[in-house]
């Protein structure tokens, strides 16, 4: 019998999983045309599938009538209606590998099927994952009422009552199965086999008969010996309805306050963020308060520092934010964050500011990544209205935490300058004059910095020749 790979379009020749190829076989002529699938069982069993499964399958792609039988004396018969090419189902088949058979995760037929409450779950044994499986398809819901009985074929839910056959469905199943090894199908012989379960069924029910009537019996004693106490169980009664009602209430205006305080805070900070692009000017914004923030930073907690433990138990946990929305949060709600931790812990502007570049950035900060993220740190710069030496403060102890950063910092430093983050002539006295002397990573950003202040210097040079040259003209 010719094999191929699960499924077919995989052309590697040592691939060990396999599968015999479709044999089919055109039958009859006119409107009784048909087509057999002739070894439908063995392709369905190297896969691990019900030949049931793949049989609805082809008919259901084909939008033809489809037929599994496997009668004793008979064999095994998939037949589908209508003239089709077996190149037509290897493709189909192929199909149905890739959507039931083959793992999402690893591409390897290695997950058994598994149908939960009307799911069709599976779980990799080569790979470990486990997840659900397209529960949409037309096939789905044939899969679902007929769930694999773990012997190649299927359980027929819909005609065994939901999963549980009563005792004439069980006595024609073991009628059927008797023919079939050659026995008679006497219905005595099958209800002989059931009457140790029927005897222990009908004690059952009538050890639960009794305990009924005794569970009932007692409750009627207990209540005529309570309807003395029946004025005072309903004052008790009253009572708890009254203190739940009050309860209640008390809630429900407790949350209307909440939500009325929630709306005026909204309303507020909407009016002041108004008022602050109106005017132009950041008096009485949320800005005052992060600059007076700052100042009460520097006075009561002037040691805490880019390397303080709490400021890292800052970065984890903004780092934990920022993966909660798809690593891409918005500028608005990354600034207002880190903000609260800052108002939380009392960190001045240029700190504020090493943090946001550590969360954003990791520990691979260059030039297209930041020009990708600049306008976020141009939200922590600009409202703030941070200085050359603080913007480069915040950088150079960026640098000192993370060497492999280093090697494109000149770059990095270019976009400060094109953004306008930092002047030509803050950067100049900052590095040149050693005003960032003894601030972390300074020494080491200014030796990596060197080819870019050279080329500011070249260009300041440049820009006074040609005032003087400007000059002598007139």
């Amino acid at each position: 019998m010719a094999m191929c790979n699960i499924p077919s379009t995989n052309t590697d020749p040592s691939y060990r999983y396999k599968m015999p190829k479709i044999v089919s076989k055109i039958e009859g002529r006119g409107n009784g045309i048909k087509t057999c699938v002739v070894n439908m069982g063995d392709v369905a069993r190297a896969l691990y599938r019900p030949p049931q499964y793949t049989t609805k399958w082809f008919g259901n792609e084909l939008g033809a009538q489809s037929n599994y039988t496997d009668k004793v004396g008979e064999g095994e018969r998939a037949v589908i209606n209508g003239a089709h090419e077996t190149q037509v189902f290897q493709q189909l088949l192929d199909k149905f590998i890739e959507k039931y058979v083959l793992c999402p995760n690893c591409n390897l037929p290695e997950i058994p099927l598994q149908i939960k409450k009307s799911v069709i779950a599976a779980k990799c044994a080569a790979c470990g994952w486990s997840g659900e499986l397209d529960s949409a398809h037309r096939l789905a819901a044939f899969m679902l009422k007929n769930p694999p009985d773990g012997k190649g074929g299927v359980v027929n839910l819909a005609a065994s009552g939901g999963g549980k056959l009563t005792k004439e469905q069980r006595r024609a199943q073991k009628m059927e199965k008797r023919a079939q090894e050659g026995g008679d199908g006497d219905p005595d012989d099958v209800d002989d086999d059931d009457a140790p379960k029927v005897k222990k069924e009908k004690k059952e029910k009538k050890d639960k008969k009794d305990k009924k009537e005794k569970k009932e019996k007692k409750k009627k004693e207990e209540d005529s010996e309570s309807d003395d106490d029946a004025p005072k169980e309903k004052k008790e009664k009253k009572e708890k309805k009254e203190k739940k009602d009050k309860k209640d209430k008390k809630e429900k205006k407790d949350k209307k306050e909440k939500k009325e305080k929630k709306d005026k805070k909204e309303k507020k900070e909407k009016k002041e963020k108004k008022e602050k692009s109106e005017s132009g000017s950041d008096a009485g914004s949320d800005d005052e308060k992060e600059s007076k923030a700052s100042s009460e930073a520097k006075e009561k907690c002037a040691d805490l520092d880019y390397d303080d433990a709490e400021i890292q138990s800052v970065i984890k946990n903004l780092k934990q934010f920022v993966d909660s929305k798809g690593g891409k949060p918005t500028s608005a709600a990354f600034f207002e964050e880190v903000r609260v931790f800052q108002l939380a812990k009392l960190f001045d502007n240029k700190v504020r500011l090493y943090v946001a570049l550590q969360v954003l950035f990791g520990n691979s900060m260059d030039k297209d990544c930041l020009l990708e993220k600049k306008k976020m740190v141009d939200k922590f710069v600009s409202s703030a209205s941070l200085e050359t030496p603080d913007v480069l403060w915040a950088f150079d102890a960026y640098i000192e935490v993370n060497n492999d950063a280093a090697k494109g910092f000149p770059h990095v430093l270019k976009v400060l300058y094109d953004e306008e983050w930092c002047t030509e002539k803050g950067i100049l006295q900052y590095y040149n004059d050693n005003e960032g002397g003894g601030e972390p990573g300074f020494d080491k950003a200014k030796t990596i910095a060197k080819p870019f202040l050279d080329w500011l210097d070249q260009d300041d040079a440049d820009s006074d020749s040609d005032e003087e040259s400007e000059e002598e003209s007139d």
